[in-house]
């Protein structure tokens, strides 16, 4: 963590990365001395050699040597030079900015005291001196009004000595003299101080000791104000908007109120207290605090009645002038406070009903409470959140004074949560043997156990808010810490206790409006990482089995039923369902069922572990089963990977050879897609479990599996006769969307044998079907190969109807990835067609469509996300538009470079035909002028198109190698 801070206050300071920097004596440090004096700002030249003395060239020297020990810091600029800090890092600067206590921590001593430049002491020193001095009496006077006068009599009789003319300073020593009844004292150091300023000065007396003098005579020696604030702290980090929102709610002739809520160990006293006081000046009549201890370990909720008992006695209306109904002392609270100007605090509040009486007609109000007060008329609610990183970072450091990149992982390991930091900085301030290693680990380990000093800890907050709900609300609390996932809906919820989604969402609302979850964004919810672990360890023994349970069933239904819509006529196996959910999600279109998958994807992976984990291992085979479809059609090949693995384990545990040639045939494609060598094995072993257990269907699909793998290594005999066995196993098990898969591949064999009649047929046929089913993504694959065969039979404008209709099947069903990969071919063929500018428009589109459904700002972002999830297919199709753009827009060099990325992808470029992309290597450095190197590849390209036997793609490579040979144009 880089910490840096500069100190000018006293001697000189330096800290850089924690670490004090020891500046030697001289030239250097007046040149940083200057430079710390406007940091961030240009500091000339002959200003800099006036002030260190010396030339030019001992300046150039000075510097050079100033950068030895800032590197980086000290920057060049015209004119002059710059010191690359903020001034909040630096102590002259961050002194105005600060409260009188701890601005004046920053004063170790003479500013520039080792600097050794009179010139910056003539020139700063005094303006510095008279900026602490009148800090040091605004602290003074903040304690004599919250009644310190009798320590601060010491203090201020020296402070006199040293400054025997600062007329404030002999002011406030003479109140403080006369609180502490010693009236003899205050009267003859007025005369001490009216003697010395009519003798050395020739002045009479201020206003401020003649307004002391007065109070001595007319005997008022009560303090002149109520302040019942808790200090200040010095630690305080981070809440800088939300404490100039409460600053900014100063009434005008009315009450306001600001409500802070948030949930518990979040900080709402904290910031209260700091905002009250830098408030306090406003209000000088009354500071009042009063804890309403609903939230109190061992104390009972103070009422309204005993509250304004308390509120009365603090403005010094005696006992009997304190009436007994409720009602009569707000009235009386409110005359009180009528022609005062008063700030209250009402700390720790439990309800709207316990605060509305104690409000006055006019001041500011501050009240916090761990509950939403929604009911509260208040003129303005802050709901705090955890801290930020950085802010959780300063407030460690300000209590442990440790640094360094480990304690990034002390406050995660926090959660942000100001209380839980503090707890943590306490304890590893008393043992400096720990290093932030051993911290992260005993967190980790077991962290609310951690999270506790002495009476404070994380967990004893928590169950004070745990204890204020209802029966029902702490069941549905306690339940939902089972769930691994990062969130949950009101489905998630109404399943956990075996409710309709109407309670469940009652019940959400009552635990966000108690800071007990949170919500991000409508409709989901979540908990705070602590949370979520005091959750966990309040459920009760009996309970566990049946929630996690009817955790993993909403997850394994929902997965059901929106796989179901996604690919209708998948094969349908006895679910491991055990509880039915009251409400589960019900799909109407793929769009619905997509978009559930997609916000449900990581709490269903989470599912898939945990049913592993905790044995349910028929949920752990086939919620893989229902979901890792999506993973394909979203190209996340290292997540299907993953789950499908877990599947298979779990299929073993189980024992049941449908759930083993299940797992096997899953696992065996997702390897297939990643590339990997093993998918061969697991579809064969599948077949033959299938063939034993009787699994036709199951048979045929794992035999078209092979069959792909087969074609791709362009054996078309093998790949062939495995097609056409599983044809005849799905018409055998009356299977019409297996009965079209097959066809379809049979079709695509013909097609890449250059047999376009045969395709066609096989593939419209099989297009029939699954248009007739309800497959509307299937329907657009179809659509896609068929554009296809159209292409390689040069009727153009059938392929283009053709991918039309596909790429308008894609957006129907939502499937915008399978859009960006058949509109990367639309884009090809229109190339091929000779329709440049139109094949730009698509390659575009294609880059276009991959950012909005990967959600991410630019293509090098999308490429790197697609390298990590393994999605080979996307990488290749985004490579390839990219370059296609390039070409077609006039950028030969840059469509090369994306050609040449792709060519690094070797262990995937299977699914893609040499010869084309060899082609466009070609036309791309054509474009560019290097005619060699083009003719180098336009002739791999055609060697790879007479393998093939697609006729237009090799008469185009082949009309791409006679422009390469063809004689150069006269320029």
């Amino acid at each position: 963590m880089d910490v840096r801070s500069f100190g000018l206050l006293g001697p000189l300071e330096v800290v850089l990365d924690g670490r004090r920097v020891h500046v030697p004596p001289g030239k250097r440090r007046v040149v940083l001395a200057a430079l710390l004096l406007r940091p961030g700002q240009v500091v000339g030249v002959d200003e800099l050699v006036e002030l260190a003395g010396g030339s030019r060239n001992a300046l150039q020297t000075a510097v050079g040597r100033l950068r030895e020990v800032l590197p980086s810091l000290v920057l060049t600029r015209p004119g002059g030079y710059l010191l690359d800090v903020r001034p909040d890092e630096v102590d002259v600067h961050r002194f105005d900015r600060l409260e009188p206590r701890a601005a004046l921590a920053l004063w170790r001593g003479r500013p520039f005291a080792d600097i050794g430049s009179d010139v910056l002491e003539r020139d700063h020193l005094p303006a510095l001196t008279e900026k602490y001095l009148t800090t040091l009496e605004a602290r003074i006077e903040a304690d004599l009004a919250a009644g310190g006068h009798e320590r601060l009599v010491p203090e201020l009789r020296s402070l006199t000595g040293q400054h025997p003319t600062r007329e404030r300073m002999w002011a406030q020593l003479i109140v403080a003299l006369h609180r502490c009844d010693r009236q003899t004292e205050a009267l003859r150091a007025y005369d001490d101080i009216r003697g010395r300023l009519a003798e050395e000065l020739g002045l009479d007396p201020g206003r401020d000791l003649q307004q002391a003098h007065r109070q001595v005579l007319t005997a008022d020696n009560r303090p002149r104000a109520r302040n019942d604030l808790p200090g200040d702290i010095a630690d305080f980090a981070g809440r800088a908007s939300d404490l100039d929102e409460i600053l900014a709610a100063v009434p005008s002739g009315c009450v306001a109120i600001t409500a802070i809520d948030g949930m518990a160990g979040i900080g709402k006293t904290t910031l209260a207290v700091r905002a009250a006081h830098r408030l306090a000046s406003r209000f000088p009549d009354a500071q009042l605090f009063v804890d309403l201890h609903s939230y109190t370990a061992g104390v009972e909720p103070r009422t309204p009645s005993d509250a304004l008992l308390a509120l009365l006695t603090a403005l010094g209306v005696p006992a009997q002038g304190i009436p007994d109904g409720l009602d009569a002392r707000a009235a009386r609270w409110r005359a009180e406070m009528a022609h005062r100007k008063a700030l209250v605090v009402l700390d720790n509040a439990g309800s709207a009903a316990q605060v509305r009486p104690l409000l006055p007609g006019t001041g500011l109000v501050l009240v916090t409470s761990r509950r939403r007060l929604v009911d509260l008329d208040a003129a303005s609610t802050i709901s705090l959140d955890v801290l930020s990183e950085e802010d959780s970072l300063d407030l460690l450091t300000s209590i442990t004074r440790r640094h360094g990149e480990d304690c990034r992982e002390v406050v995660r390991l926090c959660g942000y949560l100001p209380l839980a930091v503090r707890i943590v900085g306490a304890r590893w301030r008393t043992r400096p043997a720990w290093s932030a290693k051993d911290l992260v680990r005993r967190l980790t380990e077991q962290r609310l156990t951690e999270l506790t000093a002495g009476e404070r800890s994380v967990a004893g907050a928590f169950s004070l808010s745990y204890r204020q709900l209802t029966a029902d609300q702490q069941r549905l609390f306690r339940r939902l810490g089972l769930h691994t996932g990062e969130d949950w809906d009101t489905y998630l919820a109404a399943a956990v206790i075996g409710t309709t989604r109407a309670e469940a969402e009652r019940l959400l609302d009552d635990l966000l409006d108690a800071h007990l979850v949170q919500q991000k964004e409508n409709g989901r919810y979540r908990f705070h990482d602590l949370l979520a672990d005091h959750a966990k360890a309040l459920v009760e023994q009996g309970e566990r089995a049946e929630a996690i349970t009817r955790i993993l069933d909403l997850y394994l239904r929902g997965a059901e039923n929106s796989a179901r819509k996604i690919a209708p006529g998948r094969p349908k196996f006895h679910s491991a369902v055990t509880r039915e959910p009251v409400d589960p999600p019900v799909f109407t279109t793929p769009v619905e069922a997509l978009v559930w998958q997609e916000v449900e994807r990581r709490n269903l992976r989470a599912a898939v572990y945990l049913a592993a984990y905790e044995g349910h291992y028929g949920h752990a085979w086939q919620l893989p089963s229902n979901f890792a479809h999506y993973l394909w059609l979203h190209g996340s090949g290292r997540e299907r990977v993953e789950v499908q693995s877990v599947a298979l384990a779990a299929a073993h545990a189980l024992g049941d050879l449908k759930a083993r040639a299940e797992a096997l045939r899953g696992l065996g494609s997702a390897y297939m897609d990643d590339g990997n060598p093993k998918a061969e094995e697991h579809l064969r072993e599948a077949v033959v479990l299938m063939r034993q257990i009787g699994d036709v269907r199951g048979e045929a699909s794992a035999l078209g599996l092979l069959g792909m793998i087969a074609r791709e290594r362009r054996d078309y005999d093998t790949s062939m006769e495995l097609f056409q066995r599983g044809l005849v196993l799905m018409r055998e098990a009356d299977a019409p969307t297996g009965i079209a898969n097959a066809l379809h591949n049979i079709g695509i064999n013909h097609a890449e044998r250059g047999e376009n009649e045969q395709a066609l047929a096989h593939m419209w046929e099989a297009a029939a079907l699954v248009e007739a089913r309800g497959d509307v993504r299937e329907f657009g694959v179809t659509l896609n190969n068929i554009a296809h065969a159209h292409f390689d039979a040069y009727q153009d404008e059938e392929c283009l109807d053709c991918m039309e209709r596909s790429l308008a099947a894609f957006r129907e069903c939502g499937d915008r990835r399978g859009e960006a990969l058949a509109l990367s071919d639309f884009a090809r063929w229109r190339y091929e067609m000779g329709h440049l500018a139109a094949a730009g428009a698509l390659a575009r589109d294609v880059a276009r469509l991959c950012r909005e459904y990967t959600n991410l700002p630019d293509d090098e972002a999308v490429l790197a996300s697609m390298r990590e999830v393994r999605d080979h297919v996307g990488q290749m199709t985004l490579l390839m538009s990219l370059s296609l753009d390039a070409l077609t827009s006039g950028r030969p060099a840059e469509s090369i470079r994306y050609l040449s990325r792709f060519q690094d992808l070797e262990k995937v470029r299977r699914w893609w035909s040499d010869e084309r992309v060899l082609q466009q290597f070609a036309a791309a450095h054509l474009e560019h002028g290097d005619r060699e190197t083009a003719i180098r590849y336009a002739e791999q390209a055609l060697e790879a198109a007479e393998r093939g036997h697609q006729p237009r793609t090799l008469a185009f490579v082949r009309a791409t190698l006679a422009r390469a040979k063809a004689p150069a144009p006269p320029r």
